[in-house]
């Protein structure tokens, strides 16, 4: 997850308006990057908010999972991942996470695909609720899964 330096964290580069974005959290090899203000990829978007991630909670007992092709399982992760429904990560990770308890009881391996992106979609979910929460990002999925399951044992 990329964020502005700051509010106003515009330059121009090529004579285009660009913010400079620099990782929320930062690993070894991390880059700034630049995006132009007009953001016509339409990749940007604020944080989720308290209030989307209360209703967020509130809608996963009833987000529909993917349908299980595993031909296309990948292509079908991919596409939800670059788009910038948040609910959509939610959408993978019940897909995974399901999917992989369905080897998991006819004792056969997980999924290197399920798994993949299942690590993905819990990464960049958390990382973003967690900014938003103020917690760790541990604190911030134990969370999220103990309110969810609050929810589906009423």
């Amino acid at each position: 997850m990329y964020v502005a330096l700051q509010e106003r964290n515009a330059v121009t580069l090529r004579g285009e308006q660009c913010y400079i974005l620099e990782p929320y959290f930062p690993t070894s090899g991390s880059v700034s990057i630049q995006v132009p203000v007009s953001n016509k990829a339409g990749h940007l978007r604020d944080l989720i908010t308290k209030e989307e991630i209360d209703q967020l909670i509130i809608d996963t007992p009833d987000l529909e999972t993917l349908e299980s092709k595993p031909a296309n399982m990948k292509s079908q992760y991919a596409s939800l991942l670059k788009g910038n429904d948040i609910s959509e990560l939610v959408r993978i990770i019940k897909t995974s996470y399901g999917r992989n308890q369905e080897r998991l009881e006819q004792h056969k391996k997980l999924a290197s695909i399920d798994d993949e992106y299942l690590q993905i979609a819990e990464k960049y979910l958390y990382e973003e609720l967690s900014v938003v929460l103020d917690l760790s990002i541990e604190d911030t999925k134990e969370y999220f899964e103990k309110e969810v399951a609050k929810l589906t044992l009423e």
